[in-house]
C-alpha cells in the first residue's frame, strides 16, 4: 500500500476508529483517515483502510485500501504502515479507545511501534468525551502543560529525563522498563519537560 504522492507531505492527520462518536469541530479541518468502522461516523474521508468487519455503510473515501479479514495485522497497523516519510508526524486517534480491552491495548502497542520508527512524532488518543487520555511521544525533547495526575510509561526499555513543574523529578535520567510502575501516579502543576530516547506514553486519568 502506498499513499498518493500529494498526500505524502501531510504530517498531521486524524485517525477515526470504529468506536466513534463523530469528530468534534476542532478536528474537522485536518485530513481524515477512517479505520474500518470509523467510516460509520464520517460522511467522507481522504483515506479508508480496513476489512469491513465493523463497517455498516458504503465506503466513502477518496482512496480505499481494502484488506482480507484473515490477516496478521490489525486495520490500525495497516493504516499506520502508509506513513513512511521522514516527517514529524502528529496524529489524532479518535474512536480507538474503549470497547474490547485487547483491542485498546494493541492499538496502544501499534502506535508506540510506529513511533519507534519516527522520532519527534506524537500521537494523541482521545476518549469518547473528547479528552486526551494518552499522549504518545517518539524519541525527542518535549514539553506538555498539565494540572493533576499523570503516569508515564513505555512498552520497551528506554531512558527518560523528567523536569519542570511536577511532584516527582528525578535528578538523573531514569531507565524505564516495559509497563513498570516507576512512572506511575506523578502530579503536574504546570509545564513538564520530557527527554526520552525511545517511545513513551503519558496517561492522564482525569480531565486535561
Amino acid at each position: 500500500m502506498i499513499l498518493p504522492s500529494h498526500l505524502l507531505t501531510h504530517a498531521e492527520w486524524v485517525f477515526l476508529g470504529p468506536m466513534g462518536p463523530r469528530l468534534p469541530s476542532q478536528l474537522l479541518p485536518l485530513p481524515l483517515l477512517t479505520v474500518d468502522g470509523g467510516g460509520n461516523f464520517a460522511k467522507s474521508a481522504v483515506v479508508w483502510v480496513g476489512d469491513q468487519d465493523s463497517l455498516n455503510c458504503d465506503i466513502q473515501a477518496e482512496f480505499i485500501f481494502r484488506h482480507p479479514r484473515e490477516k496478521d495485522l490489525s486495520d490500525l497497523a495497516l493504516a499506520l504502515g502508509l506513513f513512511t516519510a521522514p516527517l514529524r508526524y502528529k496524529f489524532h486517534f479518535w474512536g480507538l479507545l474503549g470497547g474490547r480491552r485487547d483491542h485498546e491495548l494493541f492499538n496502544l502497542g501499534e502506535a508506540l511501534r510506529f513511533l519507534e520508527l519516527h522520532n519527534e512524532s506524537q500521537i494523541f488518543m482521545y476518549n469518547e468525551e473528547g479528552r486526551i487520555r494518552f499522549h504518545l511521544l517518539g524519541a525527542g525533547r518535549w514539553t506538555f502543560a498539565h494540572q493533576g495526575l499523570f503516569s508515564l510509561g513505555t512498552m520497551a526499555k528506554t531512558e527518560v529525563l523528567l523536569s519542570g513543574a511536577c511532584r516527582y523529578v528525578p535528578q538523573t535520567p531514569v531507565t524505564l522498563f516495559p509497563l513498570s510502575s516507576t512512572g506511575l501516579s506523578n502530579e503536574a502543576h504546570g509545564p513538564v519537560n520530557v527527554e526520552n530516547r525511545g517511545p513513551i506514553f503519558i496517561y492522564f486519568p482525569g480531565e486535561k
